[in-house]
């Protein structure tokens, strides 16, 4: 914490802005650690009674986010609600509880306390981001839980122009304070692609996370502003400070409520695509509202993960057809990008899960999960001629480009002799995520149709930072120009063979980050939906020529603070 401004209250606090726009209100800090539950015993008598107070939680939690659900008005959110019921309903944690209590004859709290952080272990030592983030669900309904069974109740009165101050989130709480109008959120911890900083970006919210001590340096009720793209938190502005965020604030709302425009197109008329990222058919009503021009990243990790697990042929089928449905353009979809958990047939602890067993090095272990889910891509392709791009994860190495052709081709030939009918020119593609394919842009770019660079963990493997470790989250620097010199060298391997090249990575909705893709030669972006009207808006503002003069000053940079100086030199100050 340091007062910049001596003769006032006014004080900054630095963290990461990873939602949108800015969030003026007063803070309802939430301070609330989970207490250990001790082990005491019950009596044989008490048993039932205590089984019957589980089944009632169990049962009364399941009610409320049912109702929650329901009651959304944004419903790409639905999954997240729908994901905490799926963990209260698992039949194994039920068998779990009642063992505790009837064999160990130990109370109810401590037997679903006990259940809850087995599984918490189990998902800590998982491979999988996916997994990880599913932690403070869990955390969320072992506490809610207890507290129903010990007739403890935690009422926090956000309401309305409010802003959240906590150390963690659950999906739960975030949707239920969204529901009552807050206005943004802070949080201590959590990177930028944490559980709580995704979930707020899909809304639409202002979100700032890492502020270390947040809720020891903020009391309830003060004035408060987050700015999400600088990730800077002001407490109790002065009245010059307030009027200018006012006003970013309003400009904000101008620019959202802005009809999207018929043609993109740079200042001097250089065109370029925005498409979306989006994992769940929920979400493309927001594509179609923001203007995407197609889906340029279609997660499909849900169908693992979700609240009905969707491996089969059949199931995947519909889901594709609903999305082609849906949506006009290209569809890429992305195959499965997880990691070697307990989700598959081989359950094995790694060491170092980021480098280990994950995206393609999986699939080509897992061959009837791949062959699949290339069936089902396949089999739809038919119907939608031209529109669907298969996109392979993890790639690091030009045995796997090997492999997954053949695979393809194994697949499409089942598929033919089927009867069934197969788009022949789908293209098919590659993730740059990791440097040796950077480096090698043009050598991969000859094998395959396209590429996408996945900004995230290209930043992550670059500068050896996990992008889930707030400790040294803020050396995960998208602006790097180490960074920003491997996708220049992507592009130009691209280019050099004559394939198509997109980013679909967190690079590709931020204003920093897509000034200097356009500057470097790259002009199909994907990203969230409701990035795409600020985006748009920045790319139509200023010529092509501007955005390349940034980005070779960007390459020439020694250090990410640089980059964003040049940015707010090059386009703040216009």
């Amino acid at each position: 914490m340091n007062a910049d401004i001596a003769d006032t209250k006014e004080k900054h606090f630095n963290g990461r802005g990873v939602g949108v726009g800015v969030g003026i209100g007063k803070s309802v800090v939430i301070d609330i650690e989970s207490a250990e539950v001790e082990p005491n015993s019950i009596s044989e008598k008490d048993v039932e009674t205590h089984k019957k107070k589980f089944s009632k939680a169990n049962k009364g939690l399941t009610e409320e986010l049912e109702l929650l659900a329901k009651e959304l008005t944004d419903k790409s959110t639905r999954e997240i609600i729908e994901a905490q019921l799926q963990i209260i309903q698992d039949p194994e944690i039920e068998k779990s509880v009642s063992a505790i209590i009837e064999e160990k004859l130990l109370t109810v709290e401590y037997a679903i306390y006990s259940t809850y952080c087995k599984f918490i272990e189990r998902l800590k030592e998982s491979g999988s981001e996916l997994f990880k983030q599913r932690i403070v669900d869990l955390e969320d309904i072992r506490d809610r839980l207890i507290a129903i069974v010990c007739n403890h109740t935690h009422k926090h009165p956000v309401k309305k122009g409010d802003v959240v101050v906590a150390k963690d989130i659950s999906p739960t709480e975030l949707v239920a304070f969204y529901e009552k109008g807050m206005a943004g959120l802070v949080m201590e911890k959590g990177g930028p692609t944490s559980h709580a900083a995704i979930i707020a970006k899909s809304l639409g919210l202002p979100c700032v996370v890492s502020v270390k001590k947040a809720t020891k340096n903020i009391d309830a009720g003060e004035q408060l502003i987050l700015d999400s793209e600088s990730g800077m938190l002001i407490c109790h502005p002065d009245k010059e400070t307030l009027k200018s965020y006012r006003k970013k604030q309003k400009d904000r709302l101008k620019l959202s409520a802005r009809k999207c425009r018929e043609v993109f197109e740079t200042k001097d008329g250089h065109p370029y695509q925005l498409l979306a990222n989006i994992e769940f058919e929920a979400e493309l009503p927001k594509v179609a509202e923001h203007g995407a021009r197609g889906i340029g990243l279609l997660r499909t990790e849900s169908l693992l993960f979700g609240s009905r697990i969707r491996k089969g042929q059949e199931d995947q089928e519909v889901f594709y057809s609903h999305i082609l449905e849906g949506t006009e353009g290209p569809v890429t979809i992305r195959l499965f990008d997880v990691g070697g958990d307990k989700t598959t047939t081989r359950a094995s602890k790694e060491d170092n899960p980021f480098l280990g067993w994950r995206g393609i090095r999986l699939l080509l272990d897992e061959k009837q999960l791949l062959q699949n889910q290339l069936k089902a891509i396949l089999k739809v392709s038919g119907k939608y001629p031209g529109r669907i791009k298969v996109l392979v994860p993890m790639v690091s190495v030009m045995d796997e480009v090997d492999s997954i052709k053949k695979e393809l081709e194994e697949a499409r030939e089942a598929v033919t002799s089927e009867g069934y009918a197969v788009d022949e020119g789908i293209q098919l593609g590659l993730m740059v995520e990791v440097p040796s394919v950077a480096i090698s842009a043009r050598k991969f770019a000859r094998e395959v149709d396209f590429l996408s660079i996945g900004t995230n963990d290209l930043t992550q493997y670059t500068m050896a930072v996990d992008r889930g470790n707030e400790r040294i989250s803020a050396l995960f620097q998208h602006y790097h120009p180490s960074v920003l010199q491997l996708i220049k060298t992507t592009q130009e391997g691209a280019t050099e063979e004559g394939a198509d090249l997109s980013v679909c990575g967190e690079l590709a909705g931020d204003p920093v980050g897509v000034a200097f893709l356009i500057g470097a030669g790259i002009s199909d972006l994907s990203m969230l939906p409701h990035s795409i009207p600020e985006i748009a808006d920045l790319l139509s503002s200023f010529t092509k020529k501007e955005f390349e003069a940034f980005a070779e000053s960007a390459l020439n940079s020694s250090s990410d603070k640089q980059v964003k100086e040049l940015f707010e030199k090059s386009f703040c100050q216009k």
